[in-house]
């Protein structure tokens, strides 16, 4: 069994990631921090095959000949291999966190999972769904960025955080 992530973005500029970096910018107080704010619809696929390389395979060819995933016309998808990593990426001083965010009471995995299998893809077990926020953020260490990036996405008031709402969701950060 092999975990593969299937990352779907816009090609367009995105719109909500741009509004949320202005607000998380002026009006919340990221402007020397924040350098960058990324937003991606994110699967985690669990996927039985052979290898690794023919699992992302199979991953690459359910993005690119279904629209279960994205709209070639709209969209670019990356394929990797997922990769447990207890450290962030660090480059000249910025730290790139991921702030994984899913709804508690609304789960498409299943029924994408059970739509592949009428379609013969019987390798895809498990299906997790979400949207995954990346900040990239220019601070001291990673506690520090670990500790920012939480407070940026967890909402806790009009005026701290911004990514999930906590009533409803659940976020993730790695």
């Amino acid at each position: 069994m092999h975990q593969i992530e299937l990352l779907v973005r816009l090609k367009i500029p995105d719109v909500t990631a741009l509004t949320t970096i202005n607000v998380l910018r002026r009006r919340m107080g990221y402007a020397e921090i924040l350098d960058k704010l990324d937003r991606a619809d994110y699967y985690l696929f669990e996927v039985e095959a052979a290898s690794e390389e023919e699992a992302c395979e199979i991953v690459r060819k359910l993005a690119a000949h279904t629209s279960l995933f994205a709209n070639p016309n709209k969209h670019v998808f990356e394929v990797r291999p997922w990769r447990p990593n207890p450290r962030l990426s660090q480059h000249d001083g910025v730290y790139e966190v991921n702030c994984f965010v899913r709804s508690l009471d609304f789960d498409p995995g299943p029924g994408l999972v059970a739509s592949l299998h009428k379609i013969g893809q019987e390798s895809v077990r498990s299906l997790t769904t979400g949207t995954l926020w990346t900040l990239h953020l220019r601070v001291e260490d990673e506690a520090q960025a670990r500790s920012i990036a939480d407070e940026i996405a967890v909402t806790r008031s009009r005026s701290r955080g911004i990514l999930m709402n906590p009533h409803y969701q659940i976020c993730q950060v790695f």
